[in-house]
């Protein structure tokens, strides 16, 4: 399978607002190597660097990123993003090797821990969403990846709210969300979003592209 990543400028369509956003465009092409033609090609790749974007890697708005898990196969991709921080949403330690990779380039890991449960035993709480929104809406904290394990849930849940500061209607943050979480798309996910207050965040400050006039 040859991957091959490219930067392009596009417009992100929201309302009526059409701002330019930089994206990344994958474009996957499966072909079937023999052994000999899989060497060769390892050859020539031999010393480069492969930009191979997280899990689910996407761009929410300028200077903010979702994703799955990052592995460090990723990290050469991650070094282009120019990242100041990230936010972590699963209880478990980072790994050592990631822990490396953002000392080693300057970056600031906030962790807020959410129990991965399914469902009908899905807990997610509002105060740990609430103070995740905080750093997201701290412009010294961009560039920032927002990342769980897979980046659907637990990320969505997080973008989902983003999204009604954004003033997003309810119809179009579930769009995204179920985009991401597809077959895997939680009832409770979409309810918390719908039930989540943000009338505590409203005095904060969104400077984001989607919402200048």
């Amino acid at each position: 399978m040859q991957v091959a990543a490219e930067l392009q400028h596009t417009h992100t369509h929201h309302h009526q607002d059409t701002p330019m956003c930089r994206q990344i465009q994958l474009t996957i092409s499966d072909h079937t190597l023999s052994h000999s033609a899989v060497d060769a090609v390892s050859d020539q790749l031999d010393g480069e660097d492969l930009f191979i974007p997280p899990l689910n890697f996407a761009m929410v708005d300028n200077g903010i990123f979702r994703s799955g898990f990052p592995e460090p196969a990723n990290f050469a991709f991650l070094q282009t993003l120019g990242l100041r921080s990230i936010i972590y949403l699963c209880p478990e330690p980072y790994p050592e090797a990631n822990l490396e990779f953002l000392k080693s380039n300057g970056i600031k890991l906030y962790q807020f821990g959410i129990e991965g449960h399914k469902e009908p035993f899905v807990n997610i709480p509002d105060d740990t969403i609430r103070e995740a929104l905080k750093v997201v809406l701290d412009v010294r904290n961009h560039p920032v990846i927002i990342h769980c394990k897979r980046g659907k849930h637990r990320t969505g849940c997080l973008v989902g709210c983003y999204r009604k500061l954004q003033k997003w209607c309810l119809s179009s943050v579930f769009d995204e969300y179920q985009r991401f979480a597809a077959a895997k798309a939680r009832v409770s996910d979409q309810r918390f979003v719908e039930l989540f207050d943000i009338s505590s965040l409203k005095h904060l400050p969104i400077p984001f592209s989607c919402l200048k006039r």
